[in-house]
């Protein structure tokens, strides 16, 4: 009887344990804690100016939704982080055709390929920083 009180306690505490040791961590508040203006991108070459006319954002919640406007459409989907690790998942966005300024449905398309293709987020002071692992550097947010 003793030894099944001791394995029912043991078992108890293991449970309690992983249930929380596996409960989904929150992001940091640095993160979440304001809309993040696009300042640069990769243009396949390099960092380039997205210019004072360009307007494009990236906001995160709490919950790991993304939103944002990506210069003429409204952006959504989900995101996971693991240390320094990010994953943007399941991107959708509205469909509206821009004419102004010039060239930003190009921009759009790149900053949704470079969105894709971040792994690794970093934050400095008042600047984010999405890379693709430590090769490249993607979108750097203000």
């Amino acid at each position: 009887m003793r030894g099944i009180t001791l394995c029912l306690i043991l078992c108890s505490l293991i449970l309690t344990c992983t249930t929380g040791c596996m409960a989904p961590s929150s992001p940091p508040e640095e993160l979440t804690s304001h809309s993040w203006k696009l300042v640069s991108y990769n243009d396949g070459n390099e960092l380039a100016d997205a210019g004072p006319l360009t307007i494009l954002t990236l906001k995160f919640g709490d919950d790991g939704r993304i939103s944002g406007n990506a210069g003429c459409n409204d952006y959504f989907g989900d995101y996971r982080l693991e240390g320094g690790l990010i994953s943007l998942r399941a991107l959708g966005a509205t469909e509206k055709y821009c004419l102004a300024p010039e060239g930003i449905m190009d921009l759009e398309q790149i900053y949704f390929l470079l969105l894709k293709n971040a792994t690794r987020y970093s934050i400095d002071q008042d600047i984010l920083t999405l890379s693709h692992y430590d090769e490249e550097k993607l979108l750097i947010f203000r």
